[in-house]
């Protein structure tokens, strides 16, 4: 009889592991949070460690799903991006959330610009820009911003905004952010054809990553700078630099790069004589959905998809939609 109203009891109340040991929480995140800079795929897996996250404190819920969304950036899981993002501007109101009202913002203006609202994602980023608290965030909004300008082809207002926030980055001796402004450089250098400032560009980008030892940063330089190899046929500098860099793909979850590699690796093989097989290019045609944006499919178009012989569409214009969720109008007002 004992043993069945324990039972019973356990299911009305069932203990949770915030409830028990509120600490063992705060380590895990504090351990996740951590993570965050040298391995964000590591961050997602000690997150979902954490069972019943809807059950936890709201400050902690909210914590859980700020942690997260910084990890999704660099390891591109949109879908777990958007959920948080749903997630914690539920609470827009919250203290916490409050607090934490840049990385929100720039978050939601990341996931708007990947998914070509573009309008929306300049408002949400320039929102974020009026409370940022800090040189570091003001330094990575201006990157954001100048990565719209760019999706929008305005090249002259993307390199002007790069030109600020390397400013701001010497200025306030925040040299790793160097990686990302020259990396994302190289990208315009690649999309106006200048391939030899790009190769530049990229080289420092790799450099500065290294410095810091920033895995997901290695990975987007080294696959940009590889790229820019085979446009220019510099076989010999493409085969120091595929190795290490394939390895660190490989291992990181992250399938717009790995896409990216495979285009960029099947052209390389092509040069060294080895003919591309329909199994080749029905891998490549896949791939070609996985890049990250249309800017990057039509640099693929351009290099590499006729010489390989794999047919995929070019990219169609870029069409600004408006973004519609409810709970939007707190960003458009941005009014904390």
């Amino acid at each position: 009889m004992l043993r069945a109203m324990i039972g019973l009891w356990m299911m009305l109340f069932p203990v949770t592991l915030w409830a028990a040991t509120p600490s063992e929480v705060i380590d895990k995140l504090q351990e996740a949070e951590d993570y965050l800079t040298v391995d964000p795929a590591t961050t997602l897996v000690l997150l979902d460690q954490l069972d019943n996250v809807q059950q936890l404190p709201t400050s902690l819920f909210l914590r859980w799903h700020f942690i997260r969304m910084r990890a999704a950036v660099p390891t591109h899981q949109l879908a777990q991006m958007e959920y948080s993002l749903e997630a914690v501007f539920s609470h827009h109101n919250h203290p916490y959330f409050i607090e934490k009202l840049p990385t929100a913002l720039s978050a939601l203006g990341i996931w708007l610009r990947r998914h070509n609202y573009l309008s929306d994602a300049r408002q949400s980023l320039e929102c974020a820009y009026k409370y940022a608290q800090s040189e570091q965030q003001k330094l990575v909004l201006t990157n954001s911003l100048a990565l719209v300008s760019r999706q929008l082809g305005d090249y002259a207002k993307a390199r002007r905004l790069y030109g600020r926030a390397m400013s701001i980055a010497d200025k306030a001796g925040i040299t790793s952010k160097n990686g990302i402004i020259n990396n994302n450089l190289g990208i315009i250098a690649l999309e106006l054809g200048e391939v030899a400032e790009a190769e530049v560009q990229f080289r420092k980008a790799l450099a500065s990553y290294q410095e810091i030892d920033k895995r997901s940063g290695q990975i987007s330089a080294g696959v940009n700078l590889l790229f820019a190899f085979i446009i220019q046929e510099q076989l010999l500098n493409y085969q120091r630099l595929y190795g290490p860099t394939s390895r660190l793909t490989a291992s990181f979850p992250n399938e717009t790069k790995q896409a990216m590699l495979l285009w960029v690796n099947a052209r390389f093989m092509q040069l060294e004589g080895h003919p591309v097989s329909q199994q080749s290019k029905n891998s490549l045609k896949l791939a070609y959905t996985q890049l990250q944006d249309d800017n990057v499919r039509r640099l693929v178009f351009q290099h590499l998809a006729k010489p390989l012989g794999v047919e995929v569409n070019l990219p169609k214009p870029v069409i600004v939609r408006p973004f519609e969720r409810s709970w939007y109008q707190v960003v458009k007002a941005c009014n904390w």
